[in-house]
Order: structure tokens, then C-alpha cells, then sequence
């Protein structure tokens, strides 16, 4: 990484952001800031000669340093894996690559909406028709995903987007395959880990994640049955502690009844909550095609 690019995208308090102004690239004019986190920053930008209006994933240089010098390779892995990806409940990635001064992005389709995460926070709690309604399209998203041999390994609220599209609400866009696992027939799997790095998100991983065991696309079922408890109660069925105690809980799996939680709570949607949620992945739902059904029933 040179300094010219470091200077570009760290997070200095002092005079405007360096790459504001800048085209990436020869296509992407980076036009303003709409985020800014740990790993790097979101941007606006515009892609010629299109004009498209687009959002442009910048890694800041800081992130990986000793800490994890994997980071990126799994980047790149997100990105060509994602862009393999069609459905329209997940987002679009356009382009990536590096430019010749280190700056490594991922150009994807521009989101006018919120996260799941912040939706939630909003409502209190989802009526059981929106939490279904979100929660199909999860599934149809990942289906697609888990048929290329892509298991996304970290979904949650936050990597979930809330979009209007046409007359619909709530149209979901998964976000971030940056911990994706590529399984696919004939093709090694990425396990792009290190020892004392840590992977996924405490309050929605799997047992088998959290205990370093293989993990397929039941993995994602357990996440998203997570997810489907927080819309239904209004919070997460495992948070009580630090990390450690959090990933304790998840293996032990001795989480509330939802109903307990929301006395209003349907029993058929229930059922669907806590076999996603199995300790065991031989008890949830096999596939994202199954789940999927049952979602449809209850609706």
C-alpha cells in the first residue's frame, strides 16, 4: 500500500476526504461519502461513460496490517464470487479491481433504503407477516447462492437492506458475502482463516461456526432463524455477555420461546423460528428451498 493511497482513505479529521473528486480507474468519479467503518468506506460515485449512479466500496489500508493479511484476498473473493450472483434480492456488483496506487474498491448498485438492523430498532418488532415477507426473499436470495456453492457465513441485520422497489416495501437486498466459502462441486473451499482471527458475528453464528466445524448452508438457515426471532421479539435470542459468553449460548442453545417474548406470537411461526434454530443442523431446515416453503405455508 503506498502513502499516497493510506492518505487517501484514512479516516483523518483534518481537510476534506483526498478521494473525493477523484476518478477511480478511468470510470468510477467519486462524488461523496455515504459511509464509513472499520474495514474502509462507501462511496458515491458515478460510472462513466454511463452515468450510472453507483456505490463504491473503498478498503481503508489501516484495517489489515498484521492483524489479518488475508484480508485482501477474501475482499477479492467477495467480490468475484458476488458478481457471479443474479438474483435481484441481492445486491449488484458491477466491477472491482485495484488501482495502481493500492486503492482496492468493489463498484455495486446504489441502495436508497436502511438496514434491517435499523428497521428493527424503529418498529420494536415486526407484525409476522413483515417478518415472513422479509425473510422469503432471504431465503430465494441465498438460495441462488447456495446452488453456485456460495455460503454467505455472516448474516445479519446489519448486512440486510430495505429497499422501495416499484409499489413494494420492504424489498430486501443482502449485502456483504465478504466471509462468503465457495463449496462448490470440484473447486477447493476458501477457508480464508487465521489462527486468533475471528470470523462471522457472535450474536447470529451457528454452533458448528462458532466450534471451528465444517460449515455448509445450514450455517445461513440457523442465521436467518436468528434474524426471524429479533423481527418477532424485538431482540436477538442470544446477547446476554461478552462475545465468548454469547458463543456459549448459541452452543448450548437454551434460547427463550419467542412466545415467551411476544405472548401474540403465532405458534406455526414459532415452529418455523426454533427448527432454523436447532443446535443440531440435522434438525433445521436443509436447504433455503425448504424453509422457504414453510415460510409460504404460514403465509
Amino acid at each position: 500500500m503506498t502513502d499516497r493511497a493510506a492518505a487517501a482513505i484514512s479516516k483523518g479529521a483534518s481537510g476534506p476526504d483526498p478521494l473525493i473528486g477523484r476518478v477511480i480507474n478511468e470510470r468510477f468519479k467519486i462524488t461523496g461519502l455515504i459511509a464509513r467503518g472499520g474495514m474502509g468506506k462507501v462511496y458515491r460515485a458515478e460510472q462513466a461513460p454511463l452515468g450510472r449512479l453507483c456505490a463504491l466500496k473503498v478498503l481503508n489500508p489501516n484495517y489489515s496490517g498484521d492483524h489479518d493479511p488475508e484480508f485482501h484476498k477474501r475482499f477479492f473473493l467477495e467480490a468475484s464470487m458476488t458478481s457471479k450472483l443474479t438474483h435481484p434480492n441481492t445486491v449488484t456488483i458491477f466491477d472491482y479491481g485495484r488501482t495502481d496506487d493500492d486503492i482496492y474498491y468493489m463498484a455495486m448498485e446504489h441502495l436508497e433504503g436502511h438496514t434491517l438492523h435499523r428497521a428493527i430498532r424503529e418498529a420494536g418488532h415486526f407484525a409476522e407477516e413483515r417478518t415472513a415477507h422479509v425473510a422469503r426473499q432471504i431465503c430465494r436470495a441465498l438460495r441462488e447462492a447456495h446452488a453456485l456453492g456460495v455460503i454467505h457465513r455472516d448474516l445479519k441485520p446489519a448486512n440486510i437492506f430495505l429497499v422501495e422497489h416499484g409499489d413494494e416495501t420492504d424489498f430486501v437486498k443482502v449485502l456483504d458475502f465478504g466471509l462468503v466459502k465457495d463449496v462448490s462441486e470440484g473447486k477447493p473451499a476458501e477457508e480464508l482463516t487465521q489462527t486468533g482471527l475471528f470470523m462471522g458475528s457472535p450474536k447470529y453464528m451457528a454452533p458448528e461456526q462458532i466450534l471451528g466445524r465444517k460449515v455448509d448452508e445450514r450455517a445461513d438457515v440457523y442465521a436467518l432463524g436468528v434474524m426471524m426471532y429479533e423481527m418477532l421479539t424485538g431482540i436477538p435470542p442470544y446477547s446476554r455477555g461478552d462475545h465468548m459468553a454469547v458463543m456459549y449460548q448459541h452452543v448450548q442453545g437454551k434460547a427463550r420461546a419467542p412466545q415467551e417474548i411476544n405472548p401474540t406470537l403465532s405458534a406455526n411461526l414459532a415452529e418455523v423460528v426454533v427448527k432454523a434454530m436447532a443446535v443440531d443442523k440435522a434438525k433445521r431446515f436443509q436447504t433455503m428451498e425448504e424453509y422457504r416453503g414453510a415460510l409460504e405455508r404460514f403465509l
